[in-house]
């Protein structure tokens, strides 16, 4: 008998799991695996009343952008991005845990962008177990009833704002529009603000605050005219607020029917060269109902249909004649539609019994058993069982192969370190690794994961774990690597190199231009800013210079005071403009756009190019005032009316410019969460920092979001602020900053 030896690597199911699910290496690799399957079931719910459904694309949207972590008193141990990369069945051990998912878009003021939130606890028992996590709108939402315009108000606008955000309501809008607002966790209230003219020209303005709103709400505003004569400067009118609970319109995310085996892993042969099988079940599952389950065989079945439905009885009877039963149970999930109904699901058992099997002819090629499932929305999938009974059928894994592709999270690769994958097929493989060179080298250099003797005592101690594949993910750190150079990297274990060569490049180096400030000019009126040329459209740094202006006021200027490397530092210091208003000294990558009044707009961010640096340094010397004004919107328990100011400096990577207004009729602050940024750090200072007329170095570290694995940065924002509410118009006159030699630190 001719022996064909197939080296195939691990099936496609167990490369995407290793990709998704990186958070889940504190599990015991070759441990004991869980007790109990979990099928997981997600939902949308979230639209108010008389709002339209969403649309086929919108829900394709927010099933792509879920975001699913389960949890147990260790910290995260599955992690899924997108509904349709939840498996059908997650293995998890017995205990306590906690579901967390969300879907949408976070932003603090928005008219279309909504955000959904969900959270469940539940307990894992043996054998299976369900749980259905539904997100609820996260928002609070605002929005102006349609019969205000009847009021004798001209040229009408409501704003509806809080600290981070704001929207404006007009007479084009109201109609159709509603506001979704994410709240900060320091404000609790959202403030409005009326502006029109009356019937007689005269000005009406009126502000207030809803307090206490709570998300899943819609605060409608309704103006309405007093039944009171009209008064001199026009008609009186009445505020009423209706604060109206969400009403759910369910949004249903099922995934679609899944194909699996009972007891063995459908990705892997069924084995057994001397014809001793034992009775093999696949399991379908199907919500909305199966309409078909068809089944096709390969060639080298004899006496079995291809291409049949076998949920017609007329096929189960014939079927089972020949030793292959088909049970179909038809029940209703817990989870109700948007229609009110339950949900139908339909899971089939198809058992090939000992007696079929054991009687297979022996073949050289695997027997293959295919199935393809389609439920009641038209929704597919597949599995297929094989069958091997001759040892010239049997696959052969290799002991290892490679795991997610780099390209697949952007983070893992640095300028001098990657963090690459692979995955261990079979329980006796040891010394696995990764082996990297340069392009076009020739000699390999070998790394290996830091817990590899310990893994490989555990697997030891599971030498009688049976034949199937352990599947095992484990990671390698490498280092030294060099910026912006292409690599490329096998797997390999004792005894075998991978054949599958992967590829990755190292990020370049970004320098940030005249980090130290030796170059100063001005525009304009004799504004200062820290270019040579002096064009601030063009220049890496802004300040607010251009709005002090107004005040005969200089916030930041170059300064020989102290400095690290060369001649100058940047100076930052606040001052009360007018003798009245405080304006923060700043610096900040980035364009003062515009002057609003006696309020700045700033374009934060300048072109950047896409690495992943660890950190930004800089040498620093700060010394807060004292005696500080604090307006309105500045959250609580920060900085207090004549107490001590606070400093800072942050920095964050986005993939657009931020627009920072500080009109409180109009503003816009940074936020850390919007959906734009990737990266974020930040340090403030509440006391002294740094020895006197001397500066010392500090380090802020880059945190990255989920958003940073799929997305690259385009541009780079650091602010620096003598006042870290200088938005609000609140600080300390005095507080001084003096900064050099930015720089970013990469790994």
């Amino acid at each position: 008998m001719k022996r064909i030896n197939k080296f195939l690597t691990r099936s496609a199911v167990a490369f995407t799991l290793a990709a998704m699910l990186p958070s889940c290496a504190m599990d015991d690799p070759f441990g004991d695996v869980g007790e109990g399957d979990l099928t997981l079931t997600t939902e949308i719910n979230g639209d108010v009343i008389k709002t339209r459904a969403l649309s086929g694309e919108e829900l394709a949207t927010l099933r792509e952008k879920c975001i699913v972590y389960i949890e147990s008193s260790r910290g995260v141990v599955r992690k899924y991005k997108g509904v349709d990369n939840i498996p059908e069945q997650i293995r998890l051990k017995t205990g306590s845990y906690v579901c967390n998912a969300w879907s949408g878009d976070s932003v603090s003021a928005s008219f279309s962008a909504k955000f959904y939130r969900g959270q469940q606890k539940f307990e894992m028992a043996e054998g299976q177990n369900s749980l259905t996590v539904r997100c609820n709108i996260a928002n609070v939402i605002a929005s102006v009833d349609p019969a205000s315009l009847d009021v004798k108000l001209s040229d009408l606008r409501v704003t509806f704002s809080h600290s981070r955000g704001s929207l404006d309501f007009d007479e084009n809008n109201i109609p159709t529009s509603k506001g979704y607002f994410m709240m900060p966790n320091a404000d609790k209230d959202l403030a409005y603000r009326i502006e029109g003219k009356k019937a007689d020209g005269s000005a009406f303005v009126k502000e207030g605050k809803i307090e206490n709103v709570q998300r899943a709400h819609e605060y409608c505003m309704k103006l309405m005219l007093e039944d009171s004569p009209v008064t001199e400067g026009g008609a009186l009118i009445r505020i009423e607020i209706a604060d109206i609970p969400l009403i759910e319109e369910t949004v249903e995310i099922f995934p679609a029917p899944a194909v699996r085996g009972v007891d063995f892993n459908i990705g892997e042969q069924v084995v057994s060269t001397d014809r001793d099988f034992t009775d093999t079940r696949v399991y379908v599952r199907g919500y909305f109902g199966l309409s078909t389950l068809t089944m096709n065989v390969s060639d080298n079945f004899t006496g079995l249909a291809s291409g049949v439905n076998i949920l017609e009885s007329s096929v189960m009877t014939d079927l089972e004649s020949k030793g292959v039963r088909v049970e179909r149970r038809t029940s209703t999930d817990a989870s109700e539609t948007a229609e009110g109904g339950q949900v139908e699901v339909d899971e089939v058992y198809v058992t090939f019994s000992k007696a079929f099997l054991d009687g297979l002819a022996p073949s050289e090629n695997e027997y293959t058993v295919t199935f393809e499932a389609t439920d009641g929305r038209h929704k597919t999938g597949t599995g297929s069982l094989r069958i091997a009974n001759d040892p010239a059928a049997v696959e052969h894994l290799v002991p290892v192969s490679p795991g997610a592709d780099p390209s697949e999270d952007l983070t893992s690769v640095r300028a001098y370190s990657a963090v690459l994958t692979g995955i261990v097929n079979k329980e006796d493989a040891t010394g696995f690794g990764i082996k990297y060179r340069k392009q076009g080298a020739s000699e390999w250099t070998a790394a290996y994961p830091s817990s590899a003797s310990a893994a490989a005592a555990r697997r030891s101690a599971r030498s009688n774990a049976g034949t199937r594949a352990a599947a095992v993910p484990y990671t390698v750190t490498l280092t030294g690597l060099e910026p912006s150079t292409a690599y490329e990297y096998i797997v390999f274990c004792d005894g075998y190199d991978g054949e599958n060569v992967m590829t990755f490049t190292t990020d370049g180096l970004f320098t940030l231009p005249n980090a130290s400030f030796e170059e100063w000019g001005t525009y304009g009126s004799g504004i200062i800013i820290p270019s040579l040329t002096g064009d601030k459209t063009t220049s890496f740094w802004g300040t607010g210079n251009e709005g002090a202006k107004v005040g005969n006021a200089l916030l930041t200027d170059k300064s020989t005071d102290m400095a690290h490397f060369g001649t100058y530092s940047a100076r930052l210091e606040t001052k009360k403009v007018m003798l009245v208003v405080i304006a923060a000294g700043n610096l900040f990558v980035g364009e003062y756009a515009r002057t609003d009044g006696t309020n700045g707009v700033l374009s934060l961010g300048r072109t950047f190019n896409g690495s992943h640096p660890s950190k930004v340094s800089v040498w620093a010397n700060y010394r807060p005032g004292t005696g500080c004004t604090v307006k309105s919107g500045v959250p609580e328990g920060t900085i207090t009316e004549n107490g001590k100011d606070h400093g800072q400096i942050y920095v964050a990577l986005t993939d657009e410019p931020v627009e920072i207004r500080t009109n409180p009729k109009d503003r816009k602050l940074f936020d850390p969460n919007d959906v734009h940024v990737l990266a974020y750090g930040e340090v403030t200072w509440s006391d002294d920092f740094g020895p006197d007329g001397a500066l010392q170095k500090i380090e802020i570290p880059f945190t990255y979001n989920d958003r940073a694995k799929t997305i690259r940065p385009t541009h780079i924002v650091i602010v620096s602020t003598a006042s870290k509410y200088g938005d609000y118009f609140s600080g300390a006159s005095g507080s001084l900053m003096y900064l050099d030699d930015f720089e970013l630190v990469y790994e």
